[in-house]
């Protein structure tokens, strides 16, 4: 009896550390759920996020949202949610959201000027909605919100959230800062950037980027300009080769290539194809391909 009472301890220790160990995400989603598949769609994609849309305390759509499509843009998501709301919407697909069910953009009774914005893993985005990809997991969270002369510093309320990941890797010493030829100035990002083949480390460290895209692209060719090796296909989404490392047969006849992870999760689409956000974890891995 008392090994029994021991072994369930043990469990219920387990239990509880694994609970502290995962990561607490900006809300926690509710029982909605909507499906949708994008006409034309290939059927490769197919990605849940959690999807919160609220207006004060009126909660529009709180739950999950598993969307099949090529491109996976947070404006799609946001798409399928209204349409299981059963309220009308506009902007959505032009990536500037005008107004959702009852609630529109501008001035309120108090002067003050509200809109919809939306934060994704507790996180403020510089882009539309139809420019910005979601991975799977993802949390989005669209709010009707006042600014005023008195209102909080938004960034520092963003910052705060808690992101619904863990960190992938631990992120070494190395810098370095680029600004992409045309950019306005406006969005300045620091993210981690890994970029390591087996035991060979790269680059590992932080990459501070001015962009008005902010593509992990971006951020990949200014840690490689910093590492001073070569490397091909970065802008145009399929990296062919980095340093001494290019995709092909190895010599035991195994396909090897570089493969990205944004936040330790797989990104489905090129890497000039996604935007990453402040503090997000860039990791690039020279890998053996094993079929399923």
């Amino acid at each position: 009896m008392k090994k029994y009472i021991a072994l369930l301890v043990s469990l219920l220790l387990v239990c509880m550390v694994s609970f502290a160990l995962a990561a607490e995400g900006p809300f926690v989603p509710g029982e909605d759920f909507a499906e949708y598949e994008i006409e034309n769609a290939s059927g490769y994609n197919v990605v849940t996020v959690n999807m919160l849309i609220t207006a004060g305390e009126d909660k529009i759509f709180d739950g999950k949202v598993k969307l099949t499509s090529d491109s996976l843009l947070a404006s799609e998501f946001t798409q399928a949610a209204v349409f299981e709301a059963g309220c009308g919407a506009d902007g959505i697909e032009s990536g500037f959201v005008t107004f959702i069910g009852d609630y529109a953009n501008g001035p309120d009774a108090n002067g003050n000027y509200v809109c919809w914005t939306y934060t994704v893993n507790g996180k403020y985005v510089p882009l539309a909605c139809n420019q910005f990809v979601l991975l799977e997991g993802d949390y989005i969270h669209w709010d009707y919100v006042a600014f005023s002369d008195s209102s909080e510093d938004v960034s520092e309320v963003v910052e705060a959230a808690p992101t619904g990941f863990d960190p992938p890797f631990e992120v070494g010493e190395d810098e370095t800062e680029y600004e992409v030829e045309g950019a306005s100035g406006y969005t300045v990002e620091t993210v981690n950037v890994k970029i390591v083949a087996g035991e060979d480390v790269l680059f590992n460290g932080k990459v501070k980027l001015t962009s008005d895209t902010v593509l992990a692209s971006e951020f990949t060719q200014a840690a490689v300009y910093e590492a001073g090796c070569g490397a091909d296909g970065i802008e145009s989404g399929f990296v062919t080769y980095i340093g001494d490392y290019a995709n092909g047969n190895d010599a035991d006849g195994n396909y090897v290539y570089w493969s990205l992870s944004i936040n330790g999760k797989y990104v489905p689409v090129s890497c000039n194809q996604i935007a990453v956000l402040d503090g997000d974890y860039i990791l690039w891995d020279f890998v053996t391909y094993v079929a399923e």
